[in-house]
């Protein structure tokens, strides 16, 4: 009998169980990073909906590699967060996490999506727009360099509904 090694890949809700994956996967994404209260308080907000991916294999349990926080008020929501574990980059696992969301607010019947992404970080700007977002306006000094040096943020959108 043959076994795949290939990692099973699953988006799911987050639990509290999952706070220290979440603080340790943000902490080594970004230069300010939010800290195990910081998250609680968000899982317990009924407005945010936070999602986990979760891969596992044949030699490795079940662990999370990247998540997602979206904040929704009325018919729009807007990515709070969103970060993967820098072992698992270039997998795809941002892609899985973003389509999943468009997915979930397609049902629920939200009609924009909002982000702001740093203007230098060129992956994440080619997945938003290959996922259809478009650059509707700027933030300067939104975000800060591990020199705290002030960096320009591109605030995009998608029309969830046309998505």
């Amino acid at each position: 009998m043959f076994f795949s090694k290939k990692a099973s890949s699953i988006v799911e809700e987050a639990s509290m169980e999952d706070l220290s994956n979440l603080t340790d996967i943000h902490r080594r994404s970004f230069t300010h990073s939010w800290n195990e209260g910081d998250f609680q308080k968000l899982l317990q907000d009924e407005t945010v909906q936070t999602l986990v991916l979760k891969r596992s294999s044949l030699l490795a349990k079940e662990q999370v590699v990247g998540f997602v926080l979206v904040r929704i008020v009325v018919d729009e929501a807007e990515i709070l967060t969103i970060a993967v574990d820098p072992d698992n980059r270039k997998s795809g696992a941002g892609r899985m996490l973003m389509e999943e969301v468009l997915r979930r607010l397609y049902r629920d019947r939200i009609a924009k999506l909002f982000l702001e992404v740093d203007a230098t970080n060129k992956p994440a700007l080619s997945l938003y727009q290959s996922l259809g977002f478009r650059k509707v306006g700027e933030r300067k000094g939104y975000y800060r360099t591990a020199s705290d040096a002030a960096s320009l943020a591109w605030i995009m959108q998608i029309d969830v509904a046309g998505s």
